[in-house]
């Protein structure tokens, strides 16, 4: 299996996990935050960060450990049945992430970027892509997401430091003068929106390699900069009413971006089309995760490549779920994020028990 013979660098490793966790939560999480805590978003946004890169260093510390390759793997050995069936849940939770990633990039293309196009025809488009690059191993893959989400995440960075030079609501970044722990507490709950992608790479680390560690642990890290600076960009540009009124306040603070200096004068927009990219690397590694989930549930990969296009025609088919942007809204607070949440904390918990070591009994 790809994941037994991982041969990927730490800075692959964290492209990877960057790829895995940027992007699914940035074009409306936003608009969740503000609304649960008001002036306060920026603490709810950090909470949470904080509290996904440590949960993301001890299991990868812990994946170092597994009496076996890698947690998937010894979950297997150990569970039966049930790893089986975890893995399998575990494969349709990847999906059903790649497919809202894909709902709401075509929503927001076919409004914006590419007015008259349909969205099933973006979400085949990117979904086709991000399936050449899911049915590899992960040597392939890691190659095929290091260069496109590296060049996109660089511009990212660029426009999004632009608006906070820029902005004339930065004040708003900072927290208001009135705190309350139960808001904030909300909209860290519902940034783990942001971050529902964490559990892709770190489960594949391969056994006894503590190189890997600090990829995963950078990549989270990185995800961190880019959501922060896009979300203070955001709120310097108009402040919190405009980030509530704005269908997609991301992309909306993007467009007001214009450089008379640049040959293409409307930056921003250029920035949004090369949103593209995030999409189609979120895509293809959950697309890649959820084929290697189910090619370990059944103990083989020969149809590694046919089982990687049933994940990304399943991802497609999510799309026609989700008719409209209040629609998915709804969906990702009433459902995604309470799923990312049960599946953090139950990878946790079979993390400590796949790592733990019964004391040795004293010999007599």
């Amino acid at each position: 299996m790809s994941s037994a013979r991982n041969s990927i660098g730490g800075l692959e490793t964290a492209m990877l996990t960057a790829a895995a966790v940027f992007a699914l939560g940035v074009f409306i999480a936003p608009r969740l935050l503000v609304a649960d805590a008001g002036r306060a978003a920026g603490l709810a946004l950090v909470l949470v960060s904080l509290l996904v890169i440590a949960w993301t260093w001890e299991m990868a510390r812990r994946a170092t450990r597994v009496e076996g390759r890698n947690l998937p793997r010894a979950l297997l050995r150990r569970g039966g049945w049930a790893g089986r069936a975890w893995l399998i849940l575990l494969a349709f939770v990847e999906t059903a992430l790649a497919g809202q990633l894909l709902t709401t990039y075509a929503a927001m293309a076919a409004a914006i970027v590419l007015p008259g196009s349909s969205r099933l025809e973006i979400v085949v488009l990117i979904a086709a892509a991000a399936y050449t690059a899911a049915r590899h191993r992960i040597e392939g893959l890691a190659r095929a997401v290091f260069v496109a989400f590296l060049a996109a995440a660089l511009m990212a960075l660029l426009a999004f430091a632009l608006l906070l030079a820029r902005g004339e609501q930065l004040a708003t970044v900072w927290p208001g003068p009135h705190l309350a722990a139960v808001p904030i507490l909300n909209g860290a709950f519902d940034g783990l929106l942001l971050y529902g992608g964490s559990t892709a790479i770190v489960a594949f680390l391969p056994a006894h390699k503590s190189k890997g560690v600090p990829g995963v642990v950078s990549g989270t890290v990185l995800a961190f900069v880019l959501i922060a600076v896009a979300f203070a960009g955001t709120l310097a540009t108009g402040g919190p009413n405009f980030v509530l009124t704005q269908v997609w306040p991301v992309v909306s603070a993007l467009r007001t971006l214009v450089l008379a200096s640049f040959v293409l004068n409307r930056f921003g927009l250029i920035v949004v089309l090369a949103w593209s990219a995030f999409a189609l690397t979120f895509a293809a590694v959950h697309i890649w995760v959820a084929t290697e989930y189910t090619c370990l549930a059944a103990g083989s990969d020969r149809w590694r490549g046919l089982v990687a296009f049933a994940a990304a025609a399943l991802a497609v088919l999510v799309t026609t779920r989700l008719p409209s942007l209040a629609a998915f809204e709804g969906f990702a607070r009433g459902v995604v994020v309470p799923a990312v949440f049960a599946v953090f904390i139950i990878w946790l918990v079979l993390a400590f028990v796949l790592t733990w070591r019964r004391p040795r009994q004293a010999e007599s």
